[in-house]
């Protein structure tokens, strides 16, 4: 609706938005806010006429609608075309077209990097390592040997795929090291956070499935299997040999404990503490140990009528130790 002309140069929100800018309003609680404002462009899920705008832009998935705009936008500095002289490639390395490897990264030999993908500086791909086509590595990523990488997925910096899996075994002299010799496969479209670790798998795989997207600072232990589309949060943690569901979304600072499933669809809300097997579809909130939500929301209604319930018990005791002193009397 309105001016199909109308210029946009820009993303802003909306208090600081000037006339080419484009703005997304999604809500009555932010359309409240800037009601007095006139606008260039806007997106938005609301009737358009409730917006002062030059040209306004009903949608109904406003979420969606934000994410393609402001991919319109997004500016990526990638390292110059092909391989920068100061990187170093081993021998018998298989490059596919087009593809950009900035300074110091270090590329084992019998690695494999697909068309078109970008590594930014001072990464390691590690011997046989296998990165597929169209895949962002940014800095200081960490690829272990033979572990592999599908196509268009993103790695943020100081990401570590492929080290060791905490295994020891105690003994009198000390924890004797368990030799992790499996590997990691992320499969296609999945995004790993900054700062994130995917251990190699004691033996055989850790395996992310596909479409799967971690965020910062995320913990997946060694042999765990993370099902296709799934979300996981920030500082959470996934001990080794469980089982991650497919579509299961987990808040930030969740810990699994090793050697558990969590089913498909399963939501786990923060700080939970997962010590027993989540069944598919069920959200279980937090605490330790993490139980389903309607049993935690009983819980915790109970928990803060304690006060009251005491006062009540006082009471009855008060009542009942009066009475048996009338009776002994």
């Amino acid at each position: 609706m309105g001016d199909p002309n109308q210029p946009v140069t820009g993303v802003a929100e909306p208090e600081d938005a000037g006339p080419d800018d484009l703005v997304f309003i999604l809500d009555e609680a932010r359309l409240e806010q800037c009601r007095a404002k006139r606008f260039g462009t806007v997106i938005t899920t609301l009737p358009p006429e409730k917006i002062s705008a030059d040209a306004v832009i009903k949608v109904e998935n406003g979420r969606l609608a934000m994410a393609k705009a402001l991919a319109l936008f997004q500016s990526i500095h990638l390292p110059g075309p092909g391989i920068h002289p100061d990187a170093c490639i081993e021998s018998d390395v298989l490059l596919g077209v087009d593809i950009r490897i900035g300074a110091y990264s270090y590329v084992a030999t019998e690695a494999t990097i697909g068309s078109r993908t970008v590594i930014y500086p001072n990464c390691y791909i590690g011997r046989g390592a296998r990165i597929g086509e169209d895949c962002l590595i940014m800095p200081g990523v960490y690829i272990g040997d033979a572990c592999e990488i599908g196509s268009r997925v993103r790695i943020g910096p100081g990401a570590v795929i492929g080290f060791d899996g905490f295994g020891f075994v105690p003994t009198p002299e000390g924890l004797v090291r368990i030799p992790q010799v499996g590997k990691v496969v992320i499969e296609d479209d999945c995004e790993i956070g900054a700062c994130s670790c995917i251990d190699r798998a004691t033996i055989g795989e850790t395996r992310i499935r596909r479409g799967t997207k971690l965020d910062n600072l995320v913990q997946i232990g060694h042999n765990v299997q993370v099902g296709e589309g799934t979300a996981i949060a920030a500082q959470a943690g996934i001990a080794g040999s469980s089982t991650v569901g497919r579509g299961v979304l987990m808040a930030g600072q969740v810990g699994v404990a090793d050697h558990l499933r969590v089913g498909d669809g399963a939501i786990i809300t923060a700080k939970s503490g997962v010590s027993s097997h989540v069944p598919a579809g069920k959200i279980y909130s937090s605490g330790v140990p993490a139980r389903e939500r309607a049993l935690f929301l009983k819980c915790m209604t109970l928990f803060y009528r304690l006060p009251e319930l005491f006062e009540r018990l006082k009471r009855l005791e008060d009542a009942q130790e009066d009475a048996e002193k009338g009776h002994n009397a």
